[in-house]
Order: C-alpha cells, then structure tokens, then sequence
C-alpha cells in the first residue's frame, strides 16, 4: 500500500510540471518547429561556368524541375544535356538551347522526378554538358546543387 501510496504522491506533485512540458511541446510541434522544412533556404551552389539567379529555379512536387541558367563562361555555349538527381532518380532534359550568348539566360524544365509532398526540403544535384562555341570544343561539364523547399 505504501508503494501505491508514494506513486500517487508522484503525480500529484509533479503532475501540473508533465501536463505544461505536453502543451509545450505540443504547441512547437504545431509552429513547426520539429518540420526541418521550416528552416530550408533556397541556395544554390556549384554551376561554374553558369549563374543561377536567385529564385531562379523551382521544383514542383508533381517532380518537375525549373532551372534557369544564365551563361557566365565568358564565350557563346550550347546546352546540350541536364541531368538532375533526387532521391537516387535520375532525369534528363536533353533538348538542346540553340546558342546561348555570354550574359544572357535560357530557363530549362526537368521533368520526371519523383513526386513528393508540397512543404518538404528537397536537394537536387545537376550535371550541366555544354559546348564552348568559340572553340568548337565538347563535353564541357559543370556540377551543382539547388536547395529549398518544394511548392
């Protein structure tokens, strides 16, 4: 009886302390506080040789990748292949630009991706293959990532 008398003593000492620690808790969870969505930020990193402006890229969740590229190479380049990787899938955008001239931006849709949640954080690593016009030299290869959060 003693036993069952001292645990009783417990809850009612401590009890009000549990109930607030819960209504804390539950009041973070609800400001998203534990949701590690609510700290991503867009950045983009990497892309030498290409600029990405800021919001310049956008990924659905329906799996679809903008990606806007400004040429920064310093000579006329031609896309010619994007490949973007999520979640261990791969897509391709193999349409070429046409010339894309040095300073200006040609904007690029990815689709193909995996599907997910509107709201979640996402990185996605690019592989950009271009040709150097100037030179007339191929394969050029340029490797990034983008960040953020997806809509």
């Amino acid at each position: 009886m003693k036993k069952a008398q001292s645990a009783m003593e417990y809850l009612m000492t401590y009890g009000w302390a549990i109930l607030i620690v819960i209504i804390v808790a539950a009041a973070l969870f609800a400001l998203g506080v534990f949701n590690p969505a609510t700290y991503t930020q867009q950045t983009a990193i990497g892309f030498q040789g290409f600029q990405i402006p800021s919001g310049g890229w956008q990924f659905t969740s329906g799996g679809q990748l903008t990606l806007q590229l400004k040429n920064m190479a310093g000579a006329p380049v031609n896309i010619t292949n994007i490949q973007a990787t999520y979640s261990g899938f791969t897509a391709t955008n193999a349409n070429s630009s046409g010339t894309i001239t040095p300073g200006s931006a040609y904007t690029y849709i990815i689709s193909g991706l995996p599907t997910s949640a509107a709201g979640s954080s996402y990185s996605i690593e690019a592989v950009i293959t271009y040709t150097n016009l100037d030179t007339a030299l191929s394969g050029f290869r340029s490797t990034g990532s983008v960040t953020g959060t997806i809509s």
